[in-house]
């Protein structure tokens, strides 16, 4: 084959797998394909000193407390703390005292759930090559020059200042927007 006629195949297969995991799965996926999986010289390397996490257990997320800067005495020039050196390691971590209530990120969650559950035309509409695009929907960072995808879905939300970007956000399910104001 020629580089003329390989492009436009490439091109076709890339797009099966940028309509996302949720999609595969939908559509009857039953192991999961070559493209999201990394070759064994890129994956990670574990040693006999790695803790391996227990299905069981309660994952340590590293936590950052916001009490500093938004605290009922809040200094000007204040820095997050971070509990935990696993914070570049893990790319996860959670927030503390960051002034949301409870109710809030519990609703947020649920609303997110139903979300991923619309039907893919619906989740589309926020598809997104735009890696600074205030709403993304999609698969892997960068759907276009990725190797390997991420076996997940993501949803980016810009949320500050919240008037700027709620316009943007999916108003589907029709309550996605509702703890927030216009």
């Amino acid at each position: 084959m020629s580089p003329s006629t390989i492009a436009p195949v490439v091109e076709e297969e890339n797009k099966k797998y940028q309509k996302g995991v949720k999609h595969f799965c939908d559509n009857g996926v039953t192991k999961v394909p070559t493209k999201y999986i990394w070759p064994e010289p890129d994956r990670p390397i574990f040693t006999k000193s790695d803790k391996l996490i227990k299905p069981k257990q309660n994952l340590k997320l590293p936590l950052i407390d916001l009490v500093e800067l938004l605290g009922p005495n809040p200094k000007p020039n204040a820095k997050p703390t971070a509990s935990s050196s696993l914070v570049p390691k893990t790319q996860m971590v959670k927030v503390v005292n960051h002034g949301m209530e409870g109710d809030v990120s519990r609703n947020m969650i649920e609303v997110c759930k139903r979300f991923f559950e619309l039907p893919y035309e619906e989740r589309s509409k926020y598809m997104s090559s735009g890696m600074s695009a205030p709403v993304r929907y999609g698969t892997s960072f960068n759907q276009i020059k990725d190797n390997v995808f991420c076996w997940r879905d993501f949803l980016k939300l810009y949320a500050h200042p919240l008037p700027d970007y709620l316009p943007y956000w999916p108003s589907s399910p029709s309550d996605f927007r509702s703890d927030f104001p216009n």
